[in-house]
């Protein structure tokens, strides 16, 4: 949460600093497959120099796409199994800065993709990690019936560069972007809870595990098409 709120004190400095000297401001609706569908900003520092921020929702079919991207890169079939639920629906953060050349840019970003909090089976997790979730103690004021579900969450941080390429339209105000990218993670972090048990050291021993997988598995290309409007026109 800590980087999460320094993430988003930086989008606004950033953009309260560049209202002052953008030469070029646009705003772009964008599909990043296989990542978000989203809305984004750009503003250019200087002649070569432009950032860039998006903001935008991780849905299938782009949620199952990453998912079996992990899969076939290696990643153990029930870790797949258990974060499946998890990457059904999430938010997508995203800044960057780009290095521009005639109509071409290259760049780097940070992506933090937020997953929702899934239903993982629960003969799931005491197989994979050989405990028994009725050993746990249960939460004041609830029953010690037996859960079919726990849930499941992750937040992970991505680092990766592009290259893009614009395409001007008979409308100056207007453009069509296009960007290769790929990303790496650098960090996550998981949760996992239940409704009717305390489950802190589990939770711990999930958020080792699946953080090794995700370091390890989660390089994820992405191809993104973006339609702009220039909110203002530099040289």
């Amino acid at each position: 949460m800590t980087l999460k709120c320094a993430m988003l004190a930086l989008v606004i400095a950033i953009i309260s600093f560049h209202e002052g000297v953008a030469q070029q401001r646009a705003l772009k609706v964008l599909a990043e497959v296989p990542v978000q569908f989203g809305l984004g900003y750009e503003g250019k520092i200087s002649k070569q120099f432009s950032f860039s921020l998006s903001a935008g929702l991780l849905t299938q079919p782009n949620s199952t796409l990453i998912v079996n991207l992990l899969e076939e890169l290696g990643t153990d079939e029930e870790i797949t199994l258990m974060i499946d639920d998890a990457f059904k629906f999430g938010f997508v953060g995203e800044l960057g800065i780009n290095y521009n050349f005639k109509r071409n840019y290259i760049g780097s970003f940070i992506q933090v993709i937020d997953l929702h909090a899934g239903d993982t089976p629960t003969s799931l997790v005491e197989n994979y990690f050989g405990t028994s979730i009725s050993s746990y103690p249960t939460r004041n004021g609830r029953t010690s019936s037996t859960e079919k579900y726990l849930n499941l969450s992750s937040t992970l941080y991505q680092a990766g560069i592009l290259y893009g390429r614009r395409f001007p339209l008979k409308n100056k105000r207007f453009e069509v972007d296009t960007e290769l990218g790929i990303s790496a993670n650098v960090g996550s972090k998981s949760k996992l809870t239940s409704d009717e048990r305390s489950l802190s050291a589990l939770s711990e021993s999930v958020n080792t595990e699946l953080a090794g997988y995700y370091s390890g598995y989660a390089f994820v290309p992405s191809l993104t098409l973006a339609v702009v409007y220039k909110l203002s026109v530099g040289e």
